[in-house]
Formats: structure tokens, sequence, C-alpha cells
């Protein structure tokens, strides 16, 4: 499977429309909403809304085996448990699931930006978000992670891909995190955040282009590499199972 760049993705995602896609809708949708997105097998995009609905597109290939027309007994399935995706709301929270029945998936989230949200792939495929003002969580099993433009806290972590994130905001909320088992590591800053960076490539280095001095600290057999940009803050850890970290200073917000 090809993983899309960091490139790919801002190339693409100016064509947000998924051809012969389903449509599935929230209104009046509040901040106080968290937003869930689990997909076991696909591609996510999220993106930002102007206004207070949440739309989610998706077309999934479904799962030919788990749909088999006939069974011993010779009767039909004519319905699985699962098997077409679901967009629900929660006193607070707005979950969209497709599971494994589904098949590969591909799917376009918009949202209003500034919700809490957890975006998840179970086995293999990309999360590609842009432009998020509120806490980003990201994980995939199989595949690149990707937030540009990220504005709030983030966690990203991608067990066998890339783990990307572009930082545009001038401050950090909360303590955030990147990891990667399998693939790179990435953080790149538009401007210079108040925070403190504490970095671990276990089976590779950490590689940089700012000017801020990195110490070495020992925490129970481990070796990180800690760092303060603008006088320190929220705590930025980054780690890497079997690959590099790059912390670069971006050339400006996409």
């Amino acid at each position: 499977m090809k993983l899309m760049t960091l490139a790919t993705f801002v190339a693409l995602s100016a064509h947000s429309s998924i051809a012969s896609s389903e449509v599935l809708k929230v209104d009046n949708v509040t901040s106080d909403y968290q937003l869930f997105v689990t997909v076991w097998e696909g591609v996510i995009e999220v993106r930002p809304s102007n206004d207070g609905v949440v739309t989610v597109e998706f077309d999934c290939e479904g799962d030919a085996e788990g749909s088999a027309a006939s069974v011993e007994s010779g009767l039909r399935v004519v319905s699985r448990q699962g098997a077409l995706p679901e967009l629900r709301q929660s006193d607070d929270k707005i979950t969209f699931t497709a599971q494994e029945e589904a098949g590969r998936c591909r799917v376009a989230v918009s949202a209003p930006a500034s919700l809490q949200s957890r975006v998840r792939i179970n086995d293999a495929g990309e999360i590609m978000v842009r432009d998020w003002l509120g806490s980003m969580t990201a994980w995939s099993a199989g595949g690149d992670v990707t937030l540009v433009s990220q504005k709030g806290a983030f966690s990203v972590t991608a067990m066998n891909g890339d783990a990307n994130v572009e930082f545009v905001s001038t401050s950090l909320a909360a303590d955030s995190a990147i990891t990667a088992a399998n693939g790179l590591v990435a953080l790149s800053f538009v401007s210079e955040p108040a925070v403190t960076l504490r970095a671990q490539a276990r089976w590779g280095a950490v590689l940089t282009d700012l000017d801020a001095s990195f110490t070495r600290e020992t925490d129970e057999q481990s070796t990180w590499s800690i760092a303060q940009l603008g006088g320190g803050g929220p705590i930025v850890t980054l780690r890497n199972l079997n690959s590099d970290i790059r912390i670069t200073r971006a050339a400006s917000a996409n």
C-alpha cells in the first residue's frame, strides 16, 4: 500500500468530495461535543467546517466474505450487524464507526475545528487532519498519520507508518505527544511556541535545524534529549522505537 506524503495530502485536500459516496450529517453541533471517528481499514481525512454541522462522506468496499449470500442451512444473509457505517449523536458525543464488515473505507469528515477529537484506524490506512483548533488524538495501526497546520494539543501514533505534525500556533494548551514504531517521527514549527521538547529515538537519531540547546537525561535505562523553546512550557514527547526523529522549522503555514 502506497502511503501519502505530506505534500500529496496538501495537494489532494483541496478536492474534498468523494465520488459515489454516501453522506451523513448531524446539525447544531456546539463546542461541548466530542468527535470520535473509527474505521477498521482505509483513509480518513478530517477538515474544519464553518458552521455547526458534522458531515461524513464515505465510500466503503464492503466485506465480500462477511456478506456471503448463503450458509450451510440454505438461509440467505440479508443483514449483518456492523456492515453499514453509522453516525450517532449522544448527549455530548458524535461518533462515526465503520467496522471490519464494512471493508476498506475512504472517509472525509467536516466538523467544527474546536471539537475535541479522536480518530482511529484499527488495521491499515492513513489519517490526515488539517487546520484543527481543538485537541486531536489520531492513531493508526498501519499507515501514516499527518496533522497539517495543527493549532490544538495533539497525540499522534503511527504503529507502521510516519507520524507527522506541523504545529502553527504560538502556544500549546496541554502536553502533547508523537509516537512511531516503524516509521519517521516529524515535528515542525512555523513559529516558536513556549514548549519543552522531550525526544527519544531508540534505534535512530534526533535531528533538528532549531537553534535550541539539547541536553541529555537518563530515565530508567532510557535516554532523552531535552530542549526548551521560548523559555519552556507544556511538554511535547517524541518517541520513535526504530527510526529517527526530526524537529524542524517549517518554511510557512500551509
